[in-house]
């Protein structure tokens, strides 16, 4: 094989999960990096060679870049995955079913996790472990004799009509009442909000352009006049290329996310929200019912919210909506 030939081979794997100017980018930049270097093809790899766990979430994170996971995403499996291996404390081809049954009671047992908590561990090992049969990484997949761990469904959390106007009372500086009424009218993630510039807010058509890294896109969302407002008394004079919320503190850089998130409950909590956390997540869910209860359309709310599936808009913002809606359509039926 030539090195033309697996550059190729690269691309083509991952046509899918690309644009074609990626793609070429990438193929450029491998031209580069390997022209120095000569390639043979191993036909066999050695019976006796011995990979270690590390190795293999190495291999999974691969797979799961070329699979087009988010970053965060990624770092959210191999921090379970390697817990685990601690825990066990044995190379992944002696990994049993009953290692994971008991890593799971014990979970439970001695550091209390939430049932959900203790459903999404069970949810990351079976994804992995099922990839490394799949990958013929072990002999067997080990998760089919573990019991399934399910989700308890909950009441999806939302903030009150009241809610949203006690804590808007309760605002103080600028700074708060335009991030509150962003985070209201547009149900930004937190990430999303971290990465806003100035240039990014536009006034006059009442907008604001969004960049969501999870999925690589750009969508717009739509301002309120009362948004508007609250934007344009924090932006002040300050130029295009400035981040728009900005910490306290000197030298006031770009706010973080863990900033924004410690706002976002402080304001709710001295507008008295106490009977929740009232993360930024929170008000996006909020905002997804409010529009939702005002239109009747999961198109609209899913496009607003940066969904790529409407199935994904009904699964964890409007389940409890949509029933509710329809409680009382059969009720007047």
């Amino acid at each position: 094989m030539t090195k033309n030939d697996l550059i190729n081979d690269v691309a083509y794997e991952l046509r899918d999960s690309m644009t074609r100017e990626q793609i070429d980018r990438m193929k450029i930049t491998l031209y580069v990096k390997l022209q120095d270097f000569e390639l043979a093809e191993i036909k066999q790899l050695p019976m006796t060679m011995e990979h270690d766990n590390e190795w293999l979430m190495q291999r999974y994170c691969v797979d799961s870049v070329a699979a087009g996971l988010h970053a965060g995403t990624i770092r959210s499996y191999i921090g379970i995955i390697k817990k685990f291996f601690d825990f066990v404390n044995k190379n992944y081809k002696y990994v049993t079913a009953q290692d994971i049954t008991d890593y799971l009671a014990i979970r439970s047992y001695r550091d209390h996790i939430s049932h959900n908590y203790k459903s999404t561990i069970y949810r990351y090992l079976c994804t992995f472990f099922s990839w490394a049969f799949k990958k013929r990484h072990i002999q067997n997949n080990i998760v089919d004799g573990v019991d399934k761990v399910k989700r308890i469904k909950k009441k999806k959390v939302r903030l009150t009509d009241e809610e949203v106007e006690t804590i808007r009372y309760a605002l103080q500086t600028p700074k708060e009442k335009a991030l509150f009424e962003l985070m209201i009218c547009t149900g930004m993630r937190v990430g999303e909000i971290s990465y806003l510039n100035v240039s990014d807010i536009d006034l006059t058509n009442k907008q604001v352009s969004i960049y969501a890294e999870k999925t690589d896109t750009y969508r717009t969302g739509m301002l309120t006049p009362v948004a508007v407002m609250a934007l344009r008394n924090y932006i002040g004079d300050r130029p295009g290329t400035d981040p728009l919320f900005l910490a306290d503190r000197a030298p006031h850089n770009r706010m973080k996310e863990y900033g924004i998130e410690k706002l976002a409950k402080e304001m709710a909590v001295r507008g008295g929200v106490t009977r929740i956390t009232a993360t930024v997540h929170v008000y996006r869910k909020t905002f997804a019912s409010v529009l939702y209860r005002k239109t009747g359309d999961v198109l609209l709310v899913s496009k607003l919210l940066g969904h790529a599936k409407p199935d994904m808009t009904v699964q964890y913002y409007l389940i409890d909506d949509i029933e509710e809606m329809q409680h009382k359509y059969n009720r007047v039926a």
